[in-house]
């Protein structure tokens, strides 16, 4: 069996790697010539105008907006449709949306469900016997698993024994940029990008400023719930002059052009799809040692440094080090995300999901 057709199932189109991906992977299984449908709960959350025209659109009716219990519901509105779109491969595009998965099953017994671990797959805290045991259950209903990292194939194996599990990439999707590089400056230019959420620990990133001794500025781009607070900490640290938050932009290659070193702070993240950007535009980068993928995409020491500990000045020693390092050239950091590259990351997935077919089909 040919995954002719392939329902992309996802709650909206919120400003996240995981919808900003599966709009992505979308627009390049249409160009391989599929049928590719998004079913979601509602067209809110900024990505909808990213999605490509030859990628079909379906709203749940009536809207599911997000809320502690919306999967729930979600699951089983979507399931009503799935004898009308008929596909053959339902992709879920990040942990995230697992819990859609029984309902899903449930309503549609022949078509493949697919589930992308885009982050670990059960989260800190929640590695006990209960969280494995309800991993599993759920995990009854997928055929398969795309595991971004080959730590998280591991885990998926020992939690779900059985199911197939295939290491596949996240693309990177790059800008067509024009954007120059701006030559260096007595003040070391630092960049911070993703949502002002509890993940992507803000707070870090500020701390780190406010321990480094030399002259420097941080540009902080993304927004969220925690903005209120990320304010009121600048202020408190008394950061205004050497902090930037700049909202949400819809091209970081510009920003990427003016800054010396890109910051990473995260808590956790599956393939974070920023360090590909900042490598392939030639810029180094210091993170926490927030993900193996990490290892795959900063395989050189030009790349900058993954840092073992959560402590500002250890981060803040880092960004030091990088900023006084001789500057890389682009071409030997975009070397390392040619792995990423779009179309071919998209054939692997299509290459994967033909295979899955076939075995089960027979």
């Amino acid at each position: 069996m040919t995954a002719r057709s392939i329902l992309i199932c996802m709650h909206d189109f919120s400003r996240g790697g995981t919808e900003r991906i599966a709009i992505g992977l979308a627009a390049n299984w249409a160009d391989a010539g599929r049928e590719v449908t998004i079913l979601c709960g509602n067209e809110q959350g900024g990505y909808r105008d990213m999605v490509d025209p030859r990628v079909k659109v379906v709203v749940v009716a009536p809207p599911i907006a997000r809320s502690l219990l919306s999967r729930w519901r979600l699951g089983r509105a979507m399931g009503r449709l799935l004898e009308k779109l008929k596909p053959d491969v339902i992709f879920l595009p990040g942990n995230f949306h697992l819990f859609l998965a029984p309902a899903l099953r449930h309503a549609d017994p022949r078509a493949l469900i697919v589930l992308k671990i885009s982050n670990p797959p059960l989260p800190q805290g929640q590695s006990h016997a209960i969280g494995r045991w309800l991993f599993r259950r759920w995990a009854r209903a997928v055929d398969g698993f795309a595991a971004l990292t080959a730590g998280f194939a591991r885990e998926v194996a020992e939690l779900a024994p059985g199911k197939p599990v295939r290491m596949l990439h996240d693309p990177v999707y790059l800008h067509a940029s024009s954007a120059r590089r701006i030559a260096p400056s007595d003040v070391s230019r630092i960049l911070w990008a993703g949502r002002l959420e509890p993940q992507k620990d803000f707070a870090l990133a500020l701390l780190t400023i406010a321990a480094l001794t030399r002259p420097a500025h941080l540009t902080m781009l993304g927004d969220g719930s925690l903005r209120q607070q990320a304010d009121a900490m600048i202020a408190r640290l008394g950061l205004s002059d050497r902090v930037t938050l700049a909202g949400h932009v819809a091209n970081i290659d510009p920003y990427l052009a003016d800054t010396d070193v890109l910051l990473l702070t995260s808590h956790y993240e599956g393939q974070p799809a920023v360090v590909g950007e900042a490598l392939a535009n030639g810029v180094p980068v210091v993170s926490t040692n927030c993900s193996t993928a990490l290892y795959e995409m900063m395989e050189i020491p030009e790349a900058g440094k993954i840092v073992g500990t959560r402590d500002p000045a250890d981060l803040a020693a880092a960004l030091a080090a990088v900023c006084d390092a001789p500057r890389p050239s682009r071409d030997v950091l975009a070397r390392l995300v040619a792995p990423f590259e779009p179309r071919h990351c998209a054939k692997a997935y299509l290459d994967w999901f033909d295979a899955l077919g076939k075995n089960r089909h027979g």
